[in-house]
């Protein structure tokens, strides 16, 4: 089958959560399907860069395209469209992408793929949807957008900027309710959005294409543990993380530290902000690696992995990395939202500071536990979290929308 990939930015490397996920889904798609790829330069990059990732991404492809955004991302001028961005009905990270010029250049590559199915992996690129009328098409959600830009509005303490962010939370719920229906399956990371969403659009079809990991890549590695170590990994400017780091230095590191000063967390992550390096610089006791080519020696010499996500929706990838390492993961409510994880026999929950640092105190002394935690924790993400098995359920959503979403109405509610 002919598959039309597009995509709000270039889904390579495959580092970061939301580049993991669409990485994986291409490749996995291209087993069985002749892929064009449309990805716009999100990010900039330069022409030798996207001549390297064009190279890569023409291993899955058969076709790669990569568009320049209408405006620069995060130039002078993003910022200002950014400032005025309460005056447009659309939320600013869907309008950023949308020019005239743009959708019609959208609409005769579709020309050129009559016939072709058609792969949306993004709410971001919603204003392109009504140029699709007469493809079979499915709309890929990262995230349920608007509840996660609801959330972040309701811990927002300043008012004017929780005053913007709950506008742009009403604008994007809007998209979801008037674009999710015209295509013909909705793919969700997990049940929990596909309720979120189905709330607002009862008419969209819904399937559940769960995020995973690379469990040949992500695997047990026998390395030296640094005694009484931590890690957190993540994309370090993405807010959630950000405000996780924060929140787990100031209310719950000092808890850990009275019982062991010799303790050492590592923060890992792709471009770390200057806020953040700012903030950490002065405590010698956290060392943050910034952008590490490979992430799998940071992890295996850790000795508990930590994810104290307050913030943020879908699914985290990290946490499934960590898993598939077979790591003691210490973890939130919020941060283990929508896996199949269960306290005290794969991963260890909780949401205060005093139970979350207890938590990490009795993985850090009982070496027995860590071994129970990382074993089950590498079973789960086998049986039920490989790109193998996500792969399966990206086709059975193909499947459902090339039917005309006439399969099972209701969505899995559990990954087999």
């Amino acid at each position: 089958m002919k598959l039309l990939w597009f995509s709000h930015f270039v889904p390579f490397p495959p580092k970061g959560g939301a580049h993991q996920r669409s990485f994986n889904l291409l490749r996995g798609a291209s087993r069985s399907h002749e892929i064009s790829l449309v990805a716009f330069n999100r990010l900039a990059e330069s022409n030798e860069r996207l001549a390297e990732y064009a190279m890569e991404l023409k291993k899955y492809c058969e076709n790669v395209e990569f568009w320049q955004l209408p405006i620069p991302w995060k130039s002078k001028r993003w910022w200002a469209g950014l400032a005025f961005s309460p005056l447009s009905p659309h939320p600013y990270g869907t309008r950023a992408l949308w020019s005239p010029e743009l959708s019609a250049r959208w609409e005769e590559t579709l020309r050129r793929h009559r016939g072709a199915f058609v792969h949306f992996d993004s709410i971001d690129l919603g204003l392109y949807a009504n140029g699709t009328t007469g493809f079979r098409k499915v709309l890929n959600h990262h995230n349920c957008e608007s509840a996660m830009a609801y959330r972040r509005a309701r811990m927002e303490p300043n008012p004017a900027k929780k005053g913007y962010l709950w506008y742009d939370a009403k604008k994007i719920a809007r998209l979801e309710k008037a674009v999710a229906h015209l295509f013909e399956v909705n793919t969700v990371v997990c049940e929990l959005d596909a309720q979120q969403l189905r709330r607002s659009n009862p008419k969209a079809h819904f399937h559940v294409v769960a995020n995973g990991t690379d469990v040949d890549y992500f695997r047990p590695i026998s390395l030296p543990e640094i005694p009484r170590s931590l890690i957190f990994s993540g994309s370090l400017n993405w807010y959630p993380n950000i405000s996780a780091i924060r929140y787990f230095v100031r209310e719950i590191w000092p808890l850990i530290k009275g019982p062991y000063p010799d303790a050492r967390l590592y923060v890992a992550g792709m471009k770390p902000s200057a806020s953040l390096l700012q903030s950490l610089e002065s405590d010698p006791s956290v060392v943050v690696v910034a952008s590490p080519d490979d992430i799998r020696p940071w992890i295996a010499g850790a000795t508990v992995f930590v994810c104290p996500i307050m913030d943020g929706g879908g699914t985290r990838l990290k946490i499934l990395d960590a898993l598939a390492m077979a790591k003691p993961v210490v973890t939130t409510t919020v941060g283990c939202e929508g896996l199949q994880v269960t306290h005290g026999e794969n991963i260890l929950i909780a949401d205060d500071p005093m139970g979350f640092a207890r938590n990490v105190i009795h993985a850090l002394e009982n070496e027995s536990l860590r071994r129970q935690l990382g074993a089950a924790g590498r079973n789960l993400v086998e049986r039920c979290y490989s790109w193998e098995v996500i792969t399966r359920q990206l086709e059975q959503a193909y499947t459902c929308a090339l039917a005309g979403g006439a399969c099972d109405r209701e969505p899995t509610e559990r990954i087999p």
